[in-house]
């Protein structure tokens, strides 16, 4: 595993991590693929928080799907939140 100071972090974040990250959730959940700019920044900062605990973003994206008044899909919150995860160390391992 790469690693990298706050300071790699900081401009790993602000110049393509936030971007990949809503993205990433946009095409791998659902609720938020067809959600506004808004709504894709809201959540993926919310996810990005919890970065580095599968459990901790499948439960987020199940509270999120839950304010979005959307019924609960407790295997698509583990798929994308897998997905989340695998990017997380890729990024992690460069």
């Amino acid at each position: 595993m790469a690693v990298m100071t706050a300071e790699d972090w900081r401009r790993f974040w602000e110049e393509r991590g936030m971007r990949e990250l809503r993205l990433l959730l946009a095409e791998c959940w659902d609720p938020l693929g067809a959600g506004t700019p808004r709504q894709r920044e809201a959540c993926a900062f919310r996810i990005a928080s919890l970065l580095g605990s599968r459990p901790a973003i499948t439960e987020e994206l199940g509270r999120i799907r839950g304010e979005l008044r959307l019924g609960e899909a407790p295997e698509e919150d583990a798929r994308a939140a897998a997905t989340v995860a695998a990017w997380f160390e890729a990024v992690a391992a460069e």
